[in-house]
């Protein structure tokens, strides 16, 4: 086998098989049962918007992972592994600061221990194991980043980890700032989701290749539109009512991101 053929390897696929389920299960129990989170998850999480937007994360997660089981070019996924990486290193520190606010006893909690202990480790492990194999090549029809792209992912994303990094050591940060009423806990739970964005980022403006950037855009737009919709229905959930910075950006981040999507996928030469 050629050592740069950029295949993804056997081990990972077998992972991604293995970790695609628990992330569905998670969306469903989180975003269709918010109000079972006590019995049917880790803990039991309020409002309804921080159980929502978690299951919105794991679904768009997992998109990223059915990738790694049907494609072939391990430089289309890579991405996102780093910023799942700094993600559930993330979610293993927050575990161990509030072990007394976990179900302990509950399916949900020791399926969300075990994944917490392995993945912290298992994620970037895989990442230095497949990147061997990529020659850092475009593909036939790749489209070639600009820097006019990649100059704001760098800034957004130094910004928003110096934040998510502040908010996780000092919860009291994101939970004065944030739309929803948050708790010490779920204010560092969503700092690791702002950490997985903003390493995204910083990730993604290293790489120039367009091929790299489309599966992890992907992932975020489904978690975010997920969000959206999952808003609407819980209007009542925000502070100051259902006109308020987190909708605003959002809709705005998703519209260029999808536009950024359909106008680059038109440029690329057909196959």
């Amino acid at each position: 086998m050629n050592a740069l053929d950029d295949k993804i390897q056997p081990v990972t696929r077998f992972v991604a098989i293995l970790v695609v389920p628990f992330l569905w299960l998670a969306f469903i129990i989180l975003y269709f049962f918010p109000d079972a989170t006590g019995e049917r998850f880790a803990w039991a999480i309020k409002p309804h918007m921080t159980a929502l937007y978690m299951g919105a994360g794991y679904l768009g997660g997992s998109w990223l992972f059915i990738n790694a089981i049907i494609r072939d070019k391990w430089h289309r996924v890579a991405g996102g592994f780093l910023p799942i990486t700094a993600f559930t290193w993330a979610m293993m520190i927050a575990t161990f600061l509030h072990w007394d606010r976990f179900a302990h006893g509950r399916a949900g909690f020791y399926a969300w221990l075990i994944l917490y202990i392995v993945t912290p480790f298992l994620v970037p492990g895989l990442w230095v194991f497949n990147r061997r194999m990529d020659p850092g090549k475009p593909e036939p029809d790749d489209l070639i980043n600009p820097a006019w792209m990649r100059w704001p992912l760098t800034l957004f994303g130094l910004a928003g980890l110096g934040f998510t990094l502040a908010a996780f050591l000092v919860p009291e940060l994101i939970i004065n700032a944030w739309a929803w009423t948050l708790t010490p806990l779920t204010g560092r739970v969503l700092a690791g989701w702002g950490m997985l964005l903003s390493v995204g980022g910083i990730v993604m403006a290293f790489e120039r290749r367009w091929s790299a950037w489309r599966v992890p855009l992907q992932s975020i737009i489904i978690w975010h539109v997920l969000a959206l919709v999952g808003a609407a229905f819980n209007a009542g959930d925000f502070i100051n009512g259902p006109f308020n910075w987190f909708i605003v950006a959002t809709t705005i981040v998703l519209a260029g991101l999808i536009g950024l999507l359909v106008t680059m996928d038109r440029r690329r030469i057909p196959r």
